[in-house]
């Protein structure tokens, strides 16, 4: 028996079956899973493509380049495989000679002849056919022809009689060295690179893993200062104090400060000191971890547009990824239900997504803080031009100097003189242009017909507590860039927001929130791409052949918004004091405006009482282009029937029908007049912005009469 070796072309066989369980899978997943309709929409874009074009740049990407290269190899190593499959192949006379298995002597002898005229050392004087002719075709002959050498074959397989077994590994044969003091290194590093290696691989990403928990990939630390820590989320956590969360995540305590920056964080601190002066009173703020410090001027300056040492062009890249991933989880714990009522608070909610405004626009607080989200006083702002980028408070000046002071002033001019105004305003040609498609993209959103609608129940029944409730609303999307003849209707499952000055890609994403302003609670929170709703825009813009204006809240023609007409629901009813000549706004309104995309957003009713809701819709994105809605609702007392489980829908459709008998029957079992009256005794006014005088992650604990004076705010570990 023969000492085993390698063989390079077994080693071809194992490299093609381990390529082949990687090659085909992904393929697989590409062709079925991946090849949904994922495309994120640029509107922003005015270039119009050909179709070879579209066509380049869906399929040639770099994940189908490196697709298609990994089967240009794979049919390599197949061709590989195959020709250097013969010298694996079996013994086999009749296919040396080319003859059929029941030749006889005559038709063998002439095969040979034949075959000795191609391979003969005497015909032929290449190496390889003499070789050929002696190891292949006289020993096919022989064992045709001789009968010692037949009955071998017969037996063995072989002319020569039975053969030595010749083992080969699927290795190349230069790792078998017959070097004994190579062969065991040899050994090991093939024990350690394909066995250990990949172990060691998989348990340290196992273990970092543990780390991180939910679809953001935020670490369980993060999430633990968010929720438990003195620096968690609050009640009254407006934007101001937003930021005092963020910079606590674990990712960035941990982000490594090395030496080498000293001189960076010192030039970035004196540039803080000149833009924000009033950090000179906070002592606390640079006491803290330097990580801590340093991931804090970088979004200062990130959202005041300071420039950054370009030692900290990673670090800034880093921030500006993961704040919008902590932003959406510090939302996720500001929602949660909390006691006695079971919801969210909305304070903190809006907070967030104002900071994610500014960090995706580079729109300063203060900018931002001026702006009324929601109401109808945002579009006349001039500060909402500032998340327009290389705008300033320079700019603004100019601007206002020649009379234009809003987006919607700015975006009905004529695309030469607003690019001429840019210029004369202090930009460059290039800034300008960048200004003007960031204007034309900023989007219009308009609400109509909202209702409520409870679960499993027909339409005109009242609301009971614990209803399951349905919030809908048809939405409208518009952009002044879908005045462009080569305006496209969206295909795909988001839209990409124009941010110049963010690093990364930002899909655009619209939160409604369902919420009660006056005690600051949060009943339910939907996040939704409006791809249907810029669909129906788009629409409307070609119809009307212009598309709305960017008014922030309030119609060109300076009548209220339908969406800010109290919308009566389900049962509940509303004074004509109440409705006047509004409703009647709002149902011609509703008629005349398009149907948009529809958007359901659902909770539990609260307990029995009347209610002024709002419905908020604001975006993650844009500042200045958020709306509301407010409506009424009214919920009733569960009978008792209802609470026992037992006749809950005929009480509830009497109930619905304004049958009088059914009410005195049902007197005892609900009094509405109290449930009101303790309804108008717990509202009261509510600050949305800087309630409370404590700040958000205090380190002054050791003051405790600091403490009892802002008591107002409790901390987590106490609710």
């Amino acid at each position: 028996m023969e000492e085993s070796s390698g063989s390079s072309s077994l080693f071809a066989v194992f490299i093609l079956s381990v390529f082949s369980l990687f090659l085909i899978p992904y393929t697989i997943y590409k062709l079925c899973v991946a090849a949904a309709p994922d495309e994120v929409v640029k509107p922003w874009e005015s270039k119009k493509t050909s179709a070879i074009s579209r066509f380049a740049g869906k399929f040639f990407t770099v994940q189908n380049v490196l697709l298609a290269v990994g089967w240009l190899v794979w049919v390599g190593l197949v061709f590989y495989v195959q020709t250097q499959s013969a010298d694996l192949a079996p013994f086999d006379p009749f296919e040396i000679l080319k003859i059929d298995r029941g030749a006889t002597d005559k038709e063998v002898k002439k095969a040979y002849r034949q075959l000795s005229l191609i391979y003969h050392p005497d015909k032929n004087p290449d190496p390889a056919a003499a070789k050929y002719f002696a190891e292949s075709i006289t020993k096919a002959y022989q064992a045709l022809t001789d009968e010692e050498a037949r009955k071998n074959y017969e037996k063995y397989g072989h002319p020569d009689g039975q053969q030595a077994l010749n083992m080969g590994v699927a290795l190349p044969e230069w790792i078998f060295s017959r070097d004994k003091h190579a062969a065991p290194v040899i050994l090991i590093s093939l024990i350690g690179i394909c066995i250990l290696l990949p172990l060691i691989a998989a348990a340290c990403y196992l273990l970092r893993s543990n780390k991180y928990m939910g679809p953001n990939n935020v670490a369980t630390e993060t999430l633990e200062i968010f929720l438990r820590s003195k620096f968690a989320v609050k009640e009254s956590q407006g934007l101001a104090r937003v930021l005092d969360t963020l910079v606590f995540a674990y990712e960035f305590i941990m982000l490594p400060t090395p030496s080498e920056q000293a001189e960076g964080l010192e030039a970035l601190r004196r540039t803080m000191l000149r833009l924000q002066p009033d950090l000179k009173e906070k002592p606390q703020f640079w006491k803290r971890k330097p990580s801590i410090v340093k991931c804090n001027m970088l979004l200062l300056a990130h959202l005041l547009r300071a420039p950054v040492p370009p030692i900290f062009a990673n670090d800034m890249k880093y921030v500006l990824k993961k704040s919008p991933q902590f932003l959406e989880e510090m939302i996720n714990i500001a929602n949660l239900a909390r006691p006695p009522a079971g919801y969210g608070w909305l304070t903190p909610t809006i907070g967030c997504l104002e900071m994610a405004q500014c960090i995706t626009q580079a729109m300063s607080i203060t900018a931002r803080k001026s702006l009324s989200t929601g109401s109808t006083k945002g579009g006349t702002d001039t500060n909402v031009l500032l998340q327009l980028p290389h705008f300033d408070y320079d700019v603004l000046k100019k601007l206002g100097r020649k009379k234009v002071r809003s987006l919607a002033e700015l975006s009905t001019m004529d695309a030469e003189e607003r690019l001429e105004l840019f210029v004369t305003s202090g930009l460059t040609k290039s800034q300008a242009e960048e200004a003007a498609t960031s204007l034309l993209s900023i989007p219009t959103v308009t609400l109509t017909d909202v209702q409520l609608q409870v679960e499993g129940e027909a339409d005109g029944t009242q609301l009971v507590e614990t209803d399951i409730v349905t919030c809908s609303v048809q939405v409208v999307l518009s952009r002044p860039s879908h005045a462009s003849p080569d305006a496209q209707p969206p295909k795909g499952t988001s839209v990409l927001a124009y941010a110049p000055m963010y690093p990364y890609p930002k899909p655009e994403k619209w939160n409604f929130i369902v919420a009660d302003p006056l005690t600051n609670t949060v009943y339910a929170r939907a996040e939704t791409a409006l791809v249907d709703a810029e669909a129906a825009g788009l629409r409307t813009a070609q119809r009307a052949k212009q598309p709305l204006l960017l008014t922030g809240g309030r119609p060109s023609n300076g009548k209220k918004e339908v969406a800010d007409v109290p919308v009566t629901a389900n049962g509940s009813s509303a004074s004509a004091a109440e409705k006047g000549g509004e409703v009647a706004l709002a149902a011609h309104s509703a008629a005349a405006a398009p149907t948009g995309q529809l958007v359901e957003v659902k909770f539990r009713a609260p307990k029995a009482g009347k209610y002024d809701l709002t419905l908020y819709c604001i975006s993650d994105s844009w500042a200045g282009c958020d709306r509301s809605a407010a409506f009424k609702m009214r919920v009733a007392e569960q009978t008792r029937a209802e609470k026992e489980g037992r006749g809950g829908g005929k009480a509830r459709a009497e109930i619905a029908s304004g049958d009088e008998a059914a009410r005195d029957d049902n007197a005892d079992e609900r009094d509405d007049d109290d449930e009101e009256d303790e309804e108008d005794g717990s509202e009261g006014d509510w600050d949305s912005e800087d309630s409370g005088t404590e700040e958000s992650g205090s380190e002054d604990e050791d003051e405790p009469a600091e403490k009892e004076k802002d008591g107002k705010e409790k901390s987590p570990e106490k609710q």
